[in-house]
């Protein structure tokens, strides 16, 4: 990831500004450059949102095991109790 953001994205980025304007709507290569931008700024996100998911697959378990226990140990919420019953204590 630190790759990808400290040295893929600049250098990407360092290379289209090194293209004058007026070219940047020529095809090269199968496509404009502003395309291989847009192209190469999708795949980077795409990859910084696949690593946040990854990261946060173990808060995410986390967060359901203590759901589960707290449902297991203290029961129904009381907004799921019926409307005429009381909460418990």
């Amino acid at each position: 990831m630190r790759k990808l953001v400290g040295e893929h994205l600049p250098e990407m980025v360092d290379s289209y500004c090194k293209v004058p304007s007026h070219l940047r709507s020529e095809k090269r290569a199968g496509a404009t450059p502003d395309e291989q931008l847009t192209q190469g700024l999708a795949n980077i996100s795409k990859e910084i949102d696949s690593v946040t998911r990854q990261l946060a697959d173990g808060a995410l378990d986390d967060l359901a095991i203590k759901h589960r226990y707290l449902d297991y140990k203290y029961g129904e919420t009381p907004d799921a109790l019926p409307d005429n019953s009381e909460t418990r204590n």
